[in-house]
Parts: C-alpha cells; sequence; structure tokens
C-alpha cells in the first residue's frame, strides 16, 4: 500500500513484479493493469485535470506511442525485404539490414522510455499533471520496463551484427562479431516476449484470440521464435566460411520481419482504440 495525498495505491503482484494497481481517490476507485497503463491513457481520468490539460496530456502521451509503431513497422519492413528481392540484388542486403537495425534500435530505445514514464509502480504518475519523459531509470518491479530494456539490449547486439556483417573476413571473425551477437539479439527478443507474456496474462480485460494486446504479444513471440531459429543455422563453417542454411536462415529472417511488422501495425490499432474508448468516456463508466 502506498500513499498519495488524498490518493491511495494498492498493489496487486506476481511474485516481485507488480501486476495491477487500485488508486483509491475522493471520488471512489480505480483499478488498473499494467500493459494499459504503460500504452494507454485511462489512468489519466483520476489525476482530475481539465479537459484542456487533459488533451495536451493525451497528446504527448499519445506522440511516443505512434512513433514507437512506424519505427518498428519500418524496421521489420526492412528485415523482410531482403526476401522477396531477387539474388541479384544480394549485394545490398546487408546494408538494408543493417538499416533496419537502426530503426528497431530507434523504436526500442522510445518504448523503453515509454515504460520508465508511463510505470505502474511509480506513484508519482498518479499525481502528475505535466507530460515529461525520464530518458532513463530503473524500474525493476515493471515487467513492460524488463521487457522493453532486454529488447533495446538485444537491437544493440543486431546493430552490431548486422554492421559486422560488412566488415567482417573470415568465418571465425564472421562467426565472432555476426553469428555470436545474433543469437544474443534473438535470445533477448524471446526473453522480453517472456516479460511481456507475463505483464498480460493475469489481465482479465486481455482476451485470447480477441484482444489487440494478446494478438501483440503472440505475434512478437513467433516472431522472435523466427529469428532465433535464423540466428541459430546462420553459424558460418570453418571450412569455406559460407551460411550453414542459408535458405533456412532467410526464410526464418523473413518470416520474423513480417511477424514484427505485424506487431507493429496492432500497436496502432491497440493505441487508436484507447484514444476512441478515452475521447468516447467509456473509461469513466468502466470506473463509476
Amino acid at each position: 500500500m502506498a500513499g498519495l495525498g488524498q490518493h491511495r495505491l494498492e498493489y496487486k503482484t506476481l511474485g516481485p513484479f507488480v501486476t495491477h494497481v487500485k488508486l483509491h481517490h475522493k471520488d471512489g476507485s480505480n483499478e488498473y493493469t499494467a500493459r494499459p497503463v504503460r500504452k494507454g491513457v485511462r489512468w489519466i481520468q483520476p489525476m482530475q485535470l481539465s479537459k484542456e490539460d487533459q488533451a495536451k496530456y493525451v497528446v504527448c502521451a499519445k506522440q511516443i506511442n505512434y512513433w514507437v509503431a512506424v519505427l518498428f513497422m519500418i524496421g521489420a519492413s526492412l528485415f523482410s525485404l531482403p526476401g522477396f528481392l531477387p539474388e541479384s540484388c544480394s549485394a545490398s542486403f546487408n546494408i538494408i539490414f543493417f538499416c533496419g537495425s537502426l530503426f528497431f534500435t530507434s523504436a526500442a530505445y522510445l518504448q523503453l522510455v515509454e515504460s520508465i514514464n508511463k510505470d505502474i509502480t511509480n506513484p508519482d504518475l498518479f499525481r502528475t499533471q505535466r507530460c515529461h519523459w525520464i530518458r532513463m531509470a530503473w524500474r525493476p518491479k515493471n515487467l513492460g520496463y524488463l521487457s522493453s530494456i532486454v529488447q533495446f539490449v538485444g537491437t544493440l547486439f543486431f546493430n552490431v551484427n548486422c554492421a559486422s556483417a560488412l566488415l567482417a573476413v573470415t568465418p571465425l571473425q564472421m562467426n565472432i562479431a555476426i553469428w555470436i551477437p545474433g543469437m544474443l539479439g534473438s535470445i533477448c527478443f524471446l526473453v522480453s516476449c517472456l516479460f511481456a507474456w507475463l505483464e498480460i496474462y493475469r489481465d482479465p480485460s486481455i482476451k485470447a484470440f480477441r484482444s489487440e494486446e494478446w494478438w501483440i504479444v503472440w505475434v512478437n513471440i513467433a516472431g522472435s521464435i523466427a529469428f532465433q531459429i535464423s540466428s541459430t543455422v546462420a553459424f558460418y563453417l570453418p571450412q569455406t566460411g559460407d551460411v550453414f542454411a542459408p535458405v533456412m536462415a532467410s526464410e526464418y529472417l523473413t518470416f520474423g520481419g513480417v511477424c514484427f511488422f505485424i506487431g507493429a501495425l496492432l500497436l496502432r490499432v491497440e493505441d487508436m482504440s484507447d484514444t476512441r474508448k478515452f475521447i468516447g468516456g467509456e473509461y469513466v463508466a468502466a470506473s463509476a
């Protein structure tokens, strides 16, 4: 339990992680779950802001959601693109992958900033009356934060993986500088998905096969598994320097990129649905 002036917070946890918070205030109480707080704006209502201030807060909070989705869509498109191009364009594939990795890292960092500032474990979130962004912080009890920071680290490994593909020469160099970072990045993506799944699996508002949030998590799980398979079979043979299973690596990389694109597109669907419900007053009615 945490005091908050006129407000009082009551937490529910999964092990050490906060998954639900009940906000008691002078007009009653509201209960929120982790992902809707991180991605949505339903928690703004109890702050008792004026309509004008609420609108400013929503626009500020939604801007980062928009760019996270757009940058992930561009990055995913670039990782998928070579799979649809003829072999005659193969000389440009590594440059395309490197550009895609930069967009992934940009999106992952913005998502990390989002998870830091829209943190269900932070009492200040529910009394803040202006939108501002802390660039770096430690939020170990927030599953969304842990998912985001592990994903961000994974994208940094992919930056190394893709940049090294432009430089490495010998099979040993390629395995150290390309294959190992690719494997580590893929493992980070899988761990990130585990945290994202834990964040939603006890949320009664998120329905299997029916909620955008459920599809986002599971499509990204599929993409991360595909990236892991692609990375695993992209080992460079020491005798020849050839990739162990180039066709399989390419196909799973393309499939993973398509999954991540769909997941990013669904982020926009989730965000627009949240905005519609906020503007339509559904959150107020639900908590009345």
